[in-house]
């Protein structure tokens, strides 16, 4: 058994439960560049990435951070940030030259409706070609928030702290999806 450093990464990632290997060399054999989604209680990350031989490169990428440059001004780790960070990521990417990608949900679940797959429809609405089955993706009144919406007006306090109205999520959404599709720079 070889015991150079070679091998003690692969290992300590796979041992630590930071890497599906298997997964990752079935998205590497596509030959097409990844969408790379990744959440956080508060934020998403976007990530086109390409595989060559001195390794991943990135080329393009969308944090939900981002949103704020464009007049987002709700949280940025709900489902409605997720599709926005998913399109500025795949406008930013279509920008570039690309055009299709796979998505790689990493250790996610890939439970349908979830935050990762609402990127890939911001992705695809964005103009990339990713392969996907329409059953994941989340009903359009989630993905716009329209049941935060609803939960916001039903409560006595504001949802968010007084930051911003809940209740105007799906308004916001649509403007800013509307800002997003029709900038010229991003």
């Amino acid at each position: 058994m070889a015991t150079g450093p070679r091998y003690t990464v692969p290992m300590r990632r796979r041992r630590e439960a930071r890497t599906d290997y298997h997964q990752r060399l079935r998205l590497l054999k596509s030959g097409k560049p990844r969408l790379v989604a990744r959440k956080s209680n508060r934020h998403v990350t976007a990530q086109l990435i390409l595989t060559g031989p001195d390794g991943d490169q990135t080329i393009e990428s969308a944090h939900s951070s981002d949103l704020a440059e464009f007049g987002w001004e709700a949280p940025t780790g709900n489902l409605p940030a997720a599709y926005l960070t998913g399109l500025l990521a795949g406008r930013r990417a279509v920008e570039a030259g690309l055009e299709e990608a796979v998505l790689d949900i990493g250790l996610n679940s890939p439970t349908p409706g979830s935050k990762v797959f609402a990127v890939q429809e911001g992705a695809i609405d964005a103009g990339l070609e990713i392969p996907h089955n329409d059953s994941v993706l989340a009903d359009w009144s989630r993905t716009r928030g329209e049941h935060v919406a609803e939960y916001a007006e039903q409560l006595d306090e504001d949802l968010y702290g007084g930051a911003f109205d809940a209740a105007d999520l799906p308004e916001h959404f649509d403007d800013m999806r509307d800002t997003l599709l029709e900038a010229d720079e991003l």
